[in-house]
C-alpha cells in the first residue's frame, strides 16, 4: 500500500520561495561597487589680433624717387591744389582708409602706417596684397616686400617687412605711396585695397593660406 503525503507540495513550494529569497539577499551582499574619478579639462587659447593706430602723409613731387631735398616736397611749383586723409575707421580699428581730393595727374603722397600687436600670440607677418578697384585698368602687381600695383590710372607701392616676428605690444611702421598717372579721368574715383596678414609665429603657411584662413 503506498502512501502519500498530501502536505509535501506546499512544503517543497515554500522551500523554493525561501531558496529564491536567499539566493537574493546573496545577489544583494555581492553586489559590484564602484566608484569614477573624473579630470576636467580646460584649455583657454590665446588671440592673433593687431590694429591700425596711427597714419601720417605728405605730398612730394620728385616721383618715383622719394623726397632728399626740401624743395621735393609738397605740390609742383608750390602749389596747393590736391589734399589727402587717411583715418582709422571708428567701428573697426583693423580698417585704415586713405583718401586723395581734389587730385590730378603727377599728385603723389607718401603716407607712414602705423599698427601694433594687441594680441597674447606672438605673430609673424606672412603677406601683404594690393588689390585694385573695379574702376582701375590695365592693372600688374609684383615685388614681395615691397608690392607695386601700376595701374593706367594710381601707382599703388605699399612696403612692409614680410617674415617679421612681432611680440605682444610690438609695433611695426609700412609705407603706402599713391601716385596719380597721366590716364586718369576728370571726377574720377579710383580705389584700391591693401591688406596685411599675420599668423601665430610658429605657422608654416603661405601668404595665400593666410589670407584664406583669416576673417
Amino acid at each position: 500500500m503506498i502512501r502519500t503525503n498530501k502536505a509535501a507540495g506546499p512544503l517543497l513550494t515554500g522551500l523554493a520561495v525561501v531558496l529564491l529569497l536567499a539566493l537574493a539577499l546573496l545577489g544583494v551582499g555581492y553586489g559590484l561597487w564602484s566608484k569614477t574619478l573624473t579630470i576636467e579639462g580646460q584649455v583657454h587659447t590665446g588671440e592673433v589680433d593687431a590694429a591700425w593706430t596711427s597714419a601720417g602723409c605728405f605730398e612730394f613731387n620728385s616721383w618715383p624717387n622719394p623726397p632728399d631735398v626740401e624743395a621735393d616736397y609738397g605740390e609742383l611749383l608750390g602749389k596747393d591744389v590736391g589734399d589727402w586723409d587717411i583715418e582709422i575707421d571708428p567701428q573697426d580699428d583693423q580698417i585704415l582708409r586713405f583718401t586723395i581730393v581734389n587730385g590730378y595727374p603727377s599728385y603723389a603722397v607718401d603716407c607712414q602706417v602705423h599698427f601694433a600687436v594687441e594680441g597674447t600670440i606672438p605673430v609673424i607677418v606672412l603677406g601683404t596684397s594690393v588689390s585694385p578697384g573695379d574702376d582701375l585698368t590695365n592693372c600688374t602687381l609684383s615685388g614681395s616686400n615691397e608690392k607695386t600695383l601700376a595701374c593706367d590710372q594710381l601707382t599703388v607701392i605699399f612696403t612692409d617687412n614680410l617674415g617679421t616676428q612681432l611680440h605682444p605690444g610690438d609695433k611695426a611702421a609700412s609705407s603706402l605711396t599713391v601716385h596719380v598717372e597721366q590716364p586718369a579721368a576728370e571726377n574720377g574715383l579710383y580705389t584700391f585695397d591693401v591688406g596685411v596678414c599675420m599668423a601665430q609665429w610658429n605657422e608654416g603657411a603661405t601668404a595665400q593660406e593666410c589670407f584664406d584662413a583669416a576673417p
